[in-house]
């Protein structure tokens, strides 16, 4: 639409000119007229001889572009006639002005009931004394017709092109992007569906098994003081590992069906990050991969769901820590309008079979069956997507050679002000 009004607007500016064009070009015919015979009338008017001066009138007609023409003395008196002309010029403020200046003078007029152009040419004697004015008519419609020729070929070929225009966009948007768009949405659509119903049945499911895996540890830690040989406590201990292991699945069904983050307030990133790093830590032996972290020297503010933005960091420090071999190293990288919080491990690093859709997916791991649910990394992509920012899984080798493992980055819009 706007380049079919922009192309309207230059069709109607052009028209302007063009209009302007033709009426001057007709104007330059009527004066090519006037200076043909303007000799000959003038000679004959100074002899007197008004038969000569009537010939010279006619013969204008034989041109074809003329609808009238007269001859007058000073006084505005016709002298001589042929065609639609005026009797009397003598009450003419333009006659009068041709005798003043002994300029051309031109003009749209009513003669005889028609609309007509004027043009009054002075006629001179030997001393260039005026002696009279000629005057040429022709029909104002002869502007008209050319003009609107014109104008009626220039809008219907807009009209053509601007028919074909649309008719290609329509076209093409429904071949094209229409279909593409209502597909993607379509697909969009019924993966939102698709979580929802996850959601609903991870709540369902936590909350069924929440009570009876509390239970049942709770039996086998009582059977443990009861039984004190070493075969017992060893198959009461794997017992409660399993209910731990549940217990722990629960808890992210759980955190998996929450709704998206209602409220956000601006929070420091280094408080998140070391709150995440400090939960973290009583899951881990002594052990276990060492974990560095890199916070810059400036407050970086974030708006964040606090308790949820941690959990995700969580998540992810803890598959970083089960995937490491020795260390898991966190940093953060900020810019004008984004921070960025990196977490690299050195472990094998991410299957090069798996794609990161695939990987972000619910219920989807890498890990050995019966250690992982396949949430993590789920729920943090949710969580990272509700604070407008995104996730991003990439191995360590395809950015650095020298190093091994994954590089997990969180981004997430930068917060302005202070706290």
């Amino acid at each position: 639409m706007p380049l079919l009004a922009l192309s309207g607007i230059a069709i109607g500016i052009g028209l302007e000119r063009a209009a302007e064009f033709q009426d001057q070009r007709l104007r330059d015919d009527l004066e090519l007229v006037g200076r043909a015979i303007h000799v000959p009338v003038s000679d004959a008017l100074i002899r007197g001889d008004i038969s000569a001066v009537q010939a010279g009138l006619d013969s204008v007609f034989e041109i074809g572009r003329v609808y009238g023409a007269s001859v007058y003395d000073t006084e505005g008196n016709i002298v001589a006639s042929a065609g639609v002309t005026e009797r009397d010029l003598s009450e003419s403020l333009l006659a009068e002005q041709v005798i003043l200046t002994g300029e051309t003078q031109d003009s749209y007029r009513e003669v005889a009931g028609r609309d007509v152009f004027s043009q009054f040419v002075p006629i001179n004697d030997r001393g260039d004394r005026i002696i009279g004015f000629m005057q040429l008519n022709r029909r104002a419609q002869d502007f008209d017709n050319a003009f609107t020729q014109l104008a009626r070929i220039a809008w219907g070929t807009w009209l053509v092109l601007a028919a074909a225009t649309v008719a290609i966009l329509v076209f093409g948007h429904y071949r094209g992007v229409n279909r593409y768009v209502t597909q993607k949405l379509e697909q969009q659509r019924r993966e939102q569906e698709k979580m929802v119903a996850i959601g609903q049945v991870s709540s369902g499911v936590a909350h069924e098994l929440g009570a009876p895996l509390t239970v049942i540890d709770g039996r086998a830690k009582q059977l443990m003081t009861r039984h004190s040989d070493e075969d017992s406590q060893r198959q009461l201990n794997a017992i409660r590992g399993q209910v731990q292991r549940l217990t722990k699945m629960v808890k992210q069904l759980l955190a998996f069906s929450r709704t998206p983050v209602s409220e956000k307030q601006r929070q420091s990133l280094r408080g998140i990050i070391e709150q995440a790093c400090q939960s973290i830590s009583y899951e881990q032996s002594l052990q276990g991969p060492e974990l560095t972290v890199t916070l810059p020297a400036e407050e970086v503010l974030v708006e964040a769901d606090n308790q949820r933005l941690e959990l995700a960091l969580v998540n992810i420090l803890r598959n970083a820590l089960q995937a490491a071999k020795s260390r898991v190293d966190v940093c953060v990288v900020t810019e004008t309008n984004t921070v960025t919080v990196n977490v690299r491990d050195d472990g094998e690093g991410l299957p090069e079979h798996v794609t990161q859709e695939e990987l972000l997916k619910p219920f989807t791991t890498t890990k050995q069956i019966g250690e992982g649910t396949g949430l993590g990394l789920a729920l943090v992509s949710y969580i990272v997507a509700d604070h407008q920012g995104q996730l991003r899984l990439a191995n360590a080798s395809s950015t650095n050679a020298k190093h091994r493992g994954c590089i997990a980055s969180l981004l997430l819009p930068r917060a302005k002000g202070r706290l």
